[in-house]
This record gives C-alpha cells, structure tokens and sequence, in this order.
C-alpha cells in the first residue's frame, strides 16, 4: 500500500496535553486526574520549542504539579532516546511517524500520577526553495547536485539561453556561480549539453563530464568534454573524438580518485571508457559489448570495479544486465526483461554490497523501478529485489543514505521527494511545481542527513 505524506504537526494526547511553552507569551497547559490516592494536579510544558516535531531533533519537556514537590519522576517513550534530569527530559525524536512519550510522578507527600501521549512526528524538511542563478536567462534544464563531506552543496547546470555550463557552490545559506564552459572570443569553445558531475567528497574538487558541438543542437555530432577546478580555476580537457550521446563519470577510489567517462552513442555497441591518465592525458577503450547500449550511470567499488548498466536485446527480447568490468575483464549480471522499454537508470551503493538502480521514467505501471541488487562473487551469483516506487512518473533521481534510499520524482509539472517508512512503505513528500520536460537530481547533505534537490522552475535552476 502507497501513503502519501503530508506535513501535519497535530499532537494528539492520551491522559495529557502538551502546548507549546514561550518565555513571552502564556503557557497553556492541561490538568490530568491522578491515578492514586488524593487529587495532584499535573501541568508539563515544552520548553524552547515551537512548530512540528521534526525527526531527530532534540525537544525539552518538563512536568509541573501545583504546590507539590516532587520524590520521583520516571519517564519512559517507545521509540527515540531520552536523557532525563528529575522533572525535565529532552527526547531526541524518532523517525517520522506516531511516537508516545511517558511519565510517572510520584510526590512527597505520596500523590501518584501517570499520563502517555503521542506525537505526529515529521520528517526533517527540505530547505526553502532558493533559486540557484537570479539572472535573466533561461538555467537548469539538466543540473547534477552532490555534498563535500564538510556539507557543502555543488551544483553543475546548463544555461540554456545560450548553451553554455555553469558551476554552484552553496555554504550553508549562500549560491556563488561561475561559468565552465561555452562559446567564447577565441577560446575554441563550443556550446555545451548533458553536464554529469563526480566530486571529491573529501576535498570538494568537481569533475564535470559534458557533451560540445557546434550547429544545430538537434543533429549535432557531440564529442565529450571534462573540466576540474584546482586552486579556483577550471582546467578543460577534450576527451573521445567518438561521437557521443550518452555519459557519465565517475571517480575510481582504488586510484587516487582519477576521473572516468563512460560513453556512448544510441546504437549498440558503442561503450566506451576513458580513463584520465595525466593532465590533458586519456586513454579510450571500445568494449566488447556489440549487442549492448549503455542505459546507466557508472559507479566504482572500492577495490575499482566499474559497473555500468547496459541493456541488449536477445531473440527480439530485451534485458537489463549489471557489468562489472576489471582490467580488461567484463563479468555479467542478468537484472531483468524490459521488452522494448529501455530506460536509463541512476545508479548507487546502497547498504553493504547493494546497488540500486531506478529507471530515470516509467509509464502507468510499466515495471518495478528500483532494482535493489545484491552484488555476489562472480558478479552472476548476484540477485535482485525488485520494488515499483509510484504508479508512473516521467523522470526521477535517486540516492541513498541513513540507511534507506531516497528518490525524487517528476511527474508532468508536479514533484515529490519519496522516502520508505519504518514498515518499508514509500512515503511522498509534495516539493511543489517543476518545470515540465527536465530531470532533477538529489543528493543527501552528509553533515546533517537532510535530502536536497535541484531542478528547473520557472525557467531558473533552483535548490530545494
């Protein structure tokens, strides 16, 4: 069963009822009866907190009974951690979801009360939407986003006004821009598509693959290029002479990080992989893969396999298949039959040896679009879980992180951010509009597990 998910922050009580507590205003509380000899009037407060319960937050309560001092306090909750100090706690909420937090008093004068009650807890929210470049021109129709392990946002984005690429750092609260790429005076520049961004986590270097020609966009024969920021200036790189319609990149860890593009055209048998050997330096391979189109992004393990999704059709039958490829051996991993519908897929490490590959778009009821793969060894011992995320969608992004993945999904004009549940159920958090015919990307910002988007509205590329 699909739940939507909104953001309710009602608080529902059982025995007690909790208002939020201000320094400046009021505090309106609710007696309970006593549960023991005598009547003892209890009144608890939330102490320096306003708005909806947010998962993994810290919230302060404290219990009151009038007139009456209290022997003990012993609080207890069902889900979440507690530090209790006599009647003050501070409970570090759960997950979202409904959790129920305790207390049992008793006073010195022997007076008994208990009371529970539950809280609508929300997921963290995403940031306010902020538009990434305020200039006149039209941005974002492809944009790539990731985090530094200091949390700090990258964005890679097209200017689509003039075809050229653009560059986004964000600190926290503020987007600089500079540009990449493009036409220019005397530079050799050509105008720029399909950017596909690979970061340094540790250190926060980008490495951009894209596509540059010259001509109408529309039949242009693109070649690839790279580009890198050292010491605050872009070093650009022509790469494959192939004609090329499809890329990624990704960045092998068994070797200092050093840049790879996987590539291809439309027509089978056309997979290639440069590797960046020195500055300015790449060696191209074609793969043995003649009957196969490149339908992914890549991803390294940490011993430098590369995997790649491909697709190829068998007997007029297609199939998705995972390669792993090691020096010059490729092994092979039957996913599953698509028919004549060959989507590309994002596609990241999940938990432990799982990959997780999501079809970029489906139509109504298409086929199941994360495919959770267990990696085994050889690489055709491996199997696959396969779960539908929504009934349709036109394009979507996926990442993984906090123990569950998190995708986002574009479905004409509308958005949604779509998490599992505690009981693996997905949930759908609404983002508001998006720009039809475009594709967001997410990525989760590793210093405080918040999920983040970019994508294009009203012509602007735009952060969420």
């Amino acid at each position: 069963m699909l739940q939507k998910k909104y953001f309710p922050w009602t608080l529902i009580l059982t025995g007690l009822t909790l208002l939020t507590a201000c320094d400046r205003e009021p505090r309106l509380v609710e007696v309970i009866s006593s549960h023991g000899p005598g009547d003892l009037m209890l009144l608890i407060e939330r102490e320096g907190g306003a708005g909806p319960y947010v998962e993994s937050t810290q919230e302060q309560f404290r219990i009151v009974a009038s007139g009456e001092a209290f022997k003990s306090v012993r609080w207890s909750t069902n889900a979440g951690a507690l530090e209790s100090d006599a009647e003050h706690v501070t409970w570090t909420l759960p997950p979202a979801g409904t959790a129920s937090l305790s207390v049992l008093v008793e006073t010195e004068s022997g007076k008994t009360a208990q009371g529970a009650f539950h809280f609508s807890v929300v997921a963290s929210p995403l940031a306010a939407s902020t538009v990434i470049d305020p200039g006149p021109d039209v941005t974002g129709s492809t944009c790539e986003l990731a985090f530094d392990d200091a949390g700090k946002g990258h964005v890679v984005y097209t200017n689509d006004t003039h075809n050229t690429l653009w560059y986004a750092t964000w600190d926290g609260t503020t987007w600089k821009t500079e540009q990449i790429d493009g036409p220019g005076f005397n530079t050799g520049g050509m105008f720029v598509t399909k950017p596909v961004l690979a970061l340094d986590a540790a250190t926060g270097t980008p490495h951009v693959g894209y596509l540059k020609s010259t001509g109408p966009l529309a039949v242009a024969t693109f070649r690839i290029g790279y580009a890198t920021r050292v010491n605050g200036a872009w070093t650009r790189e022509s790469v494959d002479t192939a004609a090329t319609n499809r890329l990624g990149i990704a960045l092998n860890p068994a070797q200092g990080q050093q840049p790879v593009i996987v590539s291809a055209s439309n027509s089978i048998g056309t997979i290639r992989v440069a590797t960046r050997t020195a500055a300015n330096t790449w060696a191209s391979s074609l793969l043995p893969l003649t009957t196969a189109h490149l339908t992914g992004d890549p991803v390294f393990d940490a011993a430098g396999g590369l995997y790649v999704m491909t697709n190829q059709a068998t007997g007029g039958i297609g199939a998705s298949h995972l390669r792993v490829i090691r020096g010059s051996v490729i092994d092979s991993f039957k996913v599953e039959d698509t028919g004549s519908f060959i989507p590309w897929n994002a596609l990241v490490w999940g938990q432990g040896q799982h990959l997780l590959a999501l079809a970029n778009g489906i139509n109504e009821g298409e086929r199941a679009a994360i495919d959770d793969i267990t990696v085994g060894t050889p690489l055709s011992a491996s199997t696959v879980s396969s779960s539908p995320v929504d009934y349709r969608y036109a394009s979507s992004d996926l990442a993984y992180g906090g123990g569950k993945p998190v995708a986002v999904l574009r479905n004409g004009t509308a958005m949604e951010l779509s998490t599992p549940d505690t009981q693996g159920f997905w949930t759908y958090t609404q983002l508001g509009t998006v720009d039809d015919a475009t594709r967001p990307s997410v990525a989760i910002r590793p210093t405080d597990g918040t999920p983040h988007v970019c994508y294009q509205r009203d012509g602007k590329v735009s952060f969420q």
